[in-house]
């Protein structure tokens, strides 16, 4: 059996604030305070201890009635672009609908070790921001979660290679079309 301990409440209230502030409409419907915190506290699981540059990665099932099983993926990870997009896209292609979808970024302090200090609302600081996603979806069975869990790997692994070179290659793409504009 696996004790779960509870973390402290400066870590997991700033991440509940910030999962319900800035919700789509709909999207925290049906969720009560006690699956509020919940989630919270998987999510402050997860990025209890990560450097940058490091994916934090949970699925596991949660309750629910026979013929209607959930499981739950948290993720945190550096903000970036597509996350959100690439992550629907690869549920999609295992043909899992989502049923909520939460996506605060936050701003955070950590320790040289990656341990998590300090959790506050969005900052103007871009190197302390984090992605945070908390998804319910229609359950899969435990080899499904393993295939996923390397699906969103992967293709969290290739958006970050990606928006490495976004923003390079978006001022190649202007040099280029300064030059053309240039030679007419």
């Amino acid at each position: 059996m696996t004790v779960q301990t509870r973390l402290p409440q400066p870590l997991v209230e700033p991440i509940r604030k910030a999962l319900t502030k800035h919700a789509l409409p709909g999207e925290t419907q049906g969720l009560s305070r006690d699956e509020e915190r919940g989630a919270a506290e998987f999510l402050a699981e997860i990025s209890a201890k990560r450097k940058r540059g490091e994916l934090g990665l949970k699925i596991e099932s949660i309750g629910g009635e026979v013929g209607n099983r959930r499981m739950r993926i948290g993720i945190v990870n550096d903000d970036m672009p597509f996350l959100v997009d690439s992550v629907a896209n690869a549920l999609a292609a295992k043909q899992l609908t989502i049923h909520r979808l939460l996506h605060p970024v936050v701003c955070v302090t950590r320790d040289g070790k990656g341990e998590l200090l300090e959790v506050e609302q969005l900052c103007p600081d871009k190197e302390r921001r984090e992605s945070m996603m908390y998804l319910e979806l229609d359950r899969a069975d435990a080899r499904g979660r393993q295939e996923l869990a390397a699906d969103l790997n992967r293709v969290l692994n290739d958006v970050r290679l990606a928006v490495r070179d976004w923003h390079a290659l978006q001022n190649k793409m202007r040099e280029d079309a300064k030059t053309i504009t240039e030679g007419d």
